[in-house]
């Protein structure tokens, strides 16, 4: 299978969020097994489980927030232990090679924090600033509040791997707010499917007997300023006396039953209508009915450096637009829109009147922002975006190959191998630096289990292999059909090759199970070639904890694990001849190779940058490298030997 993204949604359901379908869509084009875990929608998505054009979907129930702080708090608290339960669901379905959180809340990041001891990469899909998002609907509650965001979104950062922005003033709150390296966020903006927005003949029933149609399309909470916009068609009405333009606000929110009770209140019941959700016909025949789009979201600090759909889907549909003056609406819209000084409702009921007594104005301003969107912000550009930076990732990379371009999961036995560990990984990567296996090197594999490890080896080295393993458990899409490719039943203590056959040796986590290790060794020196080089990781002797790199076992499986191991310490049985996954400490390993090896070099420090450089800090990776620490806190060692 290929690599699998899972995707977390608190906020909305999917496909209702179109941010995230199409990001899902899209990696689902690039190649990559795609599940969404988010909440189910109040009317629509309902299933629990499904599946659509290819994406997998699990939703669980949730009850929105009401009220205050404390209505989000009982929100979200139910809907982080549903989204844990099921992330690890999937995860013992189908190992995770990324967990992509999207916020709101800033809370993901510990589901994603739970799914790393497996090997899951973190990326945080950041929609909107959450600090500001808290302030702009609960303004005045305090600092306390304001605190609490701003940690959790401090430990968002610090927990990602890598950053998607929706644009560039996120850009900046990332590097310089979150201090994450410009390098790890990229900017993959929220833009329409030029295939979705697609003109229709205008509806005139939509316009309900007037001469001018209005649209507003859009999320309807606190901070999105549609109270603004009635009170700017008010003014519109009562104080430009216009009474000839029809409103039409699509979409749903918190504030939905507010906006209702607000538009009686300001007379506007045959003037303004709201239809809650409605489908992508309908959005397309209102909006190209629609001689103008309203923006109103008022200026603040999350709405100033905020990208909103709604701008670019009216720029997509070749509709001007009216909003308020903001940083990063006037990046979006540029031409395509009238400005309002911040917040000024009569000035916003200007804009609009501005437009509607001008038609060939509104001609001209919708023909360039259609011709902005198609150029520089349809969906086609972010997709190139969100994959490149996908592809980029090191544990994609390493899953690609590079000279097929193929997925390592979905390759023929021709292809490198879909369970590449590490160690395979760092001992191609060590012999590649040391450059003396020559263009065709002859290679062992020692205890070669299913032979994916040492496919993998013969794929990136080249030359010849061979495995051997006691127990033919090898997988067959690997083990026929590969020239110069062989594995075979056989002991490490008694190898059926000449002296001096091999140009190297992989004994990977293997010398623990072997009932001689000293003889296993001395057979391996005899069929390595003078100066050869060994390649040897066994269990650390001295850990304190181990098994992080069992990725297929459970948490509690190795917590289980870890306590047998202490019971075995404590009864003197923490040997490897009673079955104890004990391994080697460092000076047991060196006293076992002396005699057959010289030359003999630890890359324990070295395979822990190597597996856990994008995991963990560079400081506290120095600090387990160096070998008083290591000797406690390295799960494994790793040592390379020459004959």
């Amino acid at each position: 299978m290929s690599c699998h993204i899972v995707i977390l949604v608190e906020n909305l359901s999917v496909p209702f969020d179109r941010r995230v379908w199409q990001e899902s869509r899209a990696l689902i084009d690039a190649g990559y097994s795609v599940t969404v875990i988010c909440p189910m929608g109040d009317e629509q998505d309902r299933e629990s489980e499904v599946t659509i054009e290819g994406v997998r979907i699990l939703r669980y129930p949730l009850h929105a927030a009401t009220g205050g702080p404390v209505g989000y708090a009982r929100e979200y608290g139910p809907a982080l232990f549903r989204t844990m339960r099921l992330a690890h669901r999937v995860r013992r379905e189908n190992p995770i090679d990324v967990v992509q959180a999207c916020n709101p809340p800033d809370l993901l990041f510990l589901v994603a924090m739970s799914l790393r001891p497996w090997g899951a990469r973190f990326i945080f899909d950041h929609h909107d600033l959450t600090p500001e998002l808290f302030l702009s609907r609960f303004p005045g509650r305090g600092r306390a509040l304001h605190w609490v965001t701003r940690v959790l979104e401090r430990l968002t950062f610090a927990a990602a791997d890598g950053v998607i922005s929706t644009n560039e003033s996120y850009r900046c709150v990332a590097i310089e707010r979150g201090r994450v390296p410009p390098g790890r966020v990229t900017v993959v903006r929220s833009a329409p499917d030029l295939d979705r927005f697609v003109r229709r003949p205008p509806d005139e029933e939509l316009r309900r007997g007037k001469q001018y149609l209005g649209a507003y399309l859009g999320v309807m909470g606190p901070q999105d300023g549609v109270d603004y916009a009635l009170r700017a068609i008010a003014h519109l009405r009562n104080d430009i006396g216009r009474e000839d333009v029809h409103f039409i606000f699509m979409g749903c929110g918190d504030a939905f039953d507010d906006l209702l009770e607000l538009r009686e209140e300001l007379g506007l019941g045959d003037t303004v209508e709201f239809t809650g959700r409605v489908s992508d016909e309908f959005v397309q025949r209102c909006l190209s009915t629609a001689d103008v789009c309203l923006s109103p979201d008022p200026l603040n600090p999350l709405n100033d450096v905020s990208t909103m759909n709604k701008v670019v889907e009216y720029m997509a549909m070749g509709r001007p637009l009216v909003s308020f003056e903001l940083t990063e609406a006037r990046v979006s819209a540029g031409e395509a829109a009238i400005y309002a000084p911040a917040n000024d409702e009569a000035a916003f009921a200007a804009g609009m009147d501005t437009l509607l007594r001008d038609p060939e104005r509104r001609r001209r301003m919708g023909e360039l922002g259609r011709a902005r969107v198609e150029r520089d912000l349809s969906w086609e550009t972010s997709r190139r975006a969100l994959v490149d930076f996908y592809d980029a990732l090191p544990r994609i990379a390493d899953r690609r190959s590079s000279t097929t371009g193929k997925d390592v999961d979905t390759m023929t036995s021709t292809d490198p191998s879909s369970e590449t560990h590490a160690g395979a990984r760092h001992f191609c990567e060590t012999a590649e630096a040391l450059g003396d296996l020559g263009p065709t090197p002859r290679i062992f594999v020692a205890g070669c289990g299913k032979g994916h490890e040492a496919y993998y080896i013969h794929q990136r080295m080249g030359g010849s292999l061979v495995g051997v393993d006691l127990d033919p458990t090898w997988d067959v899409d690997v083990a026929t059909g590969v020239p110069d490719f062989v594995l075979q039943t056989g002991s490490i203590l008694d190898l059926p090759f000449p002296d001096s056959d091999f140009d190297a040796v992989f004994y990977h986590h293997v010398i623990e199970h072997v009932t001689d290790p000293a003889a296993s060794l001395r057979e391996l020196a005899r069929v390595l070639r003078p100066g050869g080089l060994l390649y040897v990781g066994t269990p650390n002797r001295h850990r304190m904890v181990g098994y992080l790199g069992s990725f297929e076992a459970s948490t509690v499986e190795k917590i289980c694990w870890n306590l047998a191991d202490y019971r075995a310490r404590l009864g003197g049985r923490f040997q490897n001849a009673l079955g104890a996954h004990a391994g080697f400490s460092e000076n047991e390993l060196t006293e076992l190779l002396q005699p057959h090896f010289q030359n003999i070099r630890f890359l324990t420090d070295s395979y822990l940058r190597f597996k856990y450089s994008s995991r963990l800090p560079p400081q506290l990776l120095a600090l387990i490298g160096t070998r008083a620490v290591r000797e406690v806190a390295a799960p494994a060692v790793y040592a390379i030997a020459r004959r």
